[in-house]
């Protein structure tokens, strides 16, 4: 294949994600094609796909799979598909695109990086957020030493969830408020502090009626005395924040894992001092896209691998112990 030739994407699933975001994002990656979708309802994938002019729908997941045009698969599937068909597309000799988080055990999310690892294929858990420019400027200020050594994150991902419907609501498909936004705030720690946290306490409010938590807390403790808190949920207003603190300042950003299109803003506070920098718009769902496209066409090319999304999946898990069994979790404990 060409080096500059489209990715073949296959689909799997219409989700309102994919219809919302990604399709819209796939036209105007330099770097992408979507060749073919597919539903469990072979009618509801003819709509769909006629309705994005995408040129294939199949009736099942399995027949896309085995479409031999198809290099890689976008998943934007129930949380608790996740692991299943990113092994069995794995399987079939396709790179894959899943969406966040890779899956709903540490277990399964390292089962898949180690296929992706067998068949020397591309996996990537589909954390969107790190494509825009924002985080990379955040680094840069960082590593500059400006507010000194990061000593602690707060971060923040929350909207207001009405309808207690659908998958987010349901603790069989995955559902709750850690998987759902928890997750982004836990990831951009990781992120900027670059080693994966040791021990965690966590704290949720639930929902009675499907079983899940409507709203996380939780504390986080790094090595070298370093610290986070992070906190998602359904039933606040619509926040998608995160600051890193150290002793000569404070970096903030207000739009983290939400930007939409327009241009975004970072404030570095130190004492009195206040400084606002302006982050140019830009569509981070295309910038994901056109990434591990090129990750792709070019091995040689650094790619977030599978094994990001075990160890972030491996602090889910220990969060989640942690809320059931009320008590402070380390993570070592999370074996697979």
């Amino acid at each position: 294949m060409a080096p500059d030739a489209p990715i073949r994407w296959g689909v799997l699933g219409c989700a309102r994600i994919f219809e919302r975001r990604m399709m819209p994002a796939y036209r105007m990656a330099a770097n992408a094609e979507v060749t073919a979708l597919a539903s469990r309802d072979g009618a509801k994938a003819q709509e769909c796909a006629a309705r994005h002019g995408i040129a294939r729908a199949y009736g099942s997941y399995e027949a896309l799979l085995a479409d031999p045009e198809i290099e890689a698969v976008y998943i934007p599937l129930p949380n608790h598909l996740h692991a299943e068909w990113t092994l069995r597309a794995l399987d079939a000799g396709k790179h894959v695109l899943c969406d966040k988080p890779a899956a709903l055990t540490y277990a399964d999310a390292k089962r898949m990086a180690d296929a992706a690892r067998v068949a020397h294929l591309r996996l990537m858990e589909g954390f969107m957020y790190r494509h825009h420019p924002q985080h990379a400027r955040i680094a840069e200020i960082i590593r500059s030493g400006e507010i000194g050594p990061v000593v602690h994150f707060r971060g923040t991902f929350t909207f207001w969830g009405q309808g207690h419907t659908g998958h987010r609501w349901d603790a069989a498909q995955g559902g709750g408020a850690l998987y759902d936004v928890g997750v982004y705030p836990l990831n951009a720690a990781r992120l900027h502090f670059g080693v994966e946290p040791v021990s965690v306490t966590a704290i949720a409010c639930w929902d009675a009626p499907g079983g899940v938590d409507r709203h996380i807390a939780a504390v986080l403790e790094f090595p070298d005395g370093r610290t986070a808190s992070i906190e998602g949920g359904f039933d606040q207003a619509f926040t998608t924040r995160y600051e890193l603190a150290g002793p000569e300042g404070v970096l903030t950003t207000e739009r983290a894992f939400q930007p939409g299109d327009g241009p975004v803003t970072l404030t570095v506070r130190k004492g009195d001092d206040i400084r606002t920098e302006t982050i140019p718009g830009a569509n981070h769902y295309v910038h994901e896209i056109e990434h591990f496209g090129g990750c792709v066409r070019d091995p040689s090319r650094p790619l977030r691998p599978g094994e990001d999304g075990a160890a972030q999946m491996r602090v889910v898990e220990a969060l989640q112990r942690s809320l059931r069994e009320k008590r402070h979790v380390e993570v070592a404990e999370v074996e697979a």
